[in-house]
C-alpha cells in the first residue's frame, strides 16, 4: 500500500470535503493557478473525482477519505448482491426448515444445483434432516450440533501416569507399546 504525503493545505481541503458529503471546496482567496495544480495533484493521486460527474463537482474518493485516515460513507442506493448461500443456509435453520422448491424459488437455481448445494452443506459438517411436513412436502433442516462431548476420564492427583495408558495389575503390559515381529 503506497501512503501518499499531504501538505496541510491539501489536508485541511480534504478534510472540509470530508464534513461536507465529499464535495470539495477552496478559499475565494485561492489563486486560480494554485487551485489548479492543487486539483491536478489530487485528480494524480486518485483522491478526488474529475469534474464531470453530473453535478459538476469534484467529490472525495475511497482512497481520498484513506489518505486522511477515514472510512468512506456507505454509497447510498447501492446494496451489495446478495449471497445465495447465506440465504440458503438461513432458509434451513428455521423451525420448518425448507423444501426443495422453496430454496429453488428463493436461488433461482436449477433443482441439481440446489440439491448439489445440500450436498455441500453436509459435506461441509453441517448436519440436515430430511422430514415430511404435513402437506406431504419434504423438507430439509439443519440440525443443532450436539453438545460437546465432556472427558470424565481426567486425572485425579496422586493417581500414577502408568495408571491411564491402561496398565492393570494383573497384566504388566497391558498398555504397553508392542514390537513387530518378522
Amino acid at each position: 500500500m503506497t501512503t501518499i504525503s499531504l501538505t496541510r493545505t491539501e489536508a485541511g481541503i480534504l478534510h472540509a470535503a470530508a464534513a461536507d458529503e465529499g464535495r470539495l471546496h477552496f478559499a475565494l482567496t485561492a489563486k486560480p493557478a494554485s487551485r489548479k495544480r492543487l486539483i491536478g495533484r489530487l485528480l494524480s493521486n486518485a483522491l478526488i473525482t474529475p469534474s464531470d460527474v453530473p453535478d459538476g463537482q469534484h467529490r472525495l474518493t475511497p482512497a481520498g477519505y484513506g489518505a486522511i485516515g477515514l472510512i468512506p460513507p456507505p454509497v447510498a442506493g447501492a446494496t451489495s448482491r446478495p449471497n445465495k448461500k447465506a440465504l440458503v443456509l438461513t432458509l434451513l435453520a428455521r423451525d420448518e426448515g425448507a423444501t426443495l422448491t422453496e430454496l429453488i424459488a428463493a436461488t433461482g437455481w436449477l433443482p441439481h444445483t440446489t440439491r448439489a448445494a445440500l450436498s455441500r452443506i453436509r459435506s461441509g459438517g453441517q448436519s440436515l434432516a430430511k422430514a415430511a411436513r404435513p402437506d406431504a412436502a419434504m423438507s430439509y433442516r439443519i440440525l443443532p450440533p450436539p453438545p460437546a462431548a465432556r472427558n470424565h476420564a481426567r486425572r485425579k492427583a496422586g493417581t500414577p501416569a502408568r495408571a491411564l495408558t491402561g496398565g492393570t495389575e494383573s497384566d504388566p503390559h497391558a498398555g504397553a507399546p508392542t514390537q513387530a515381529t518378522a
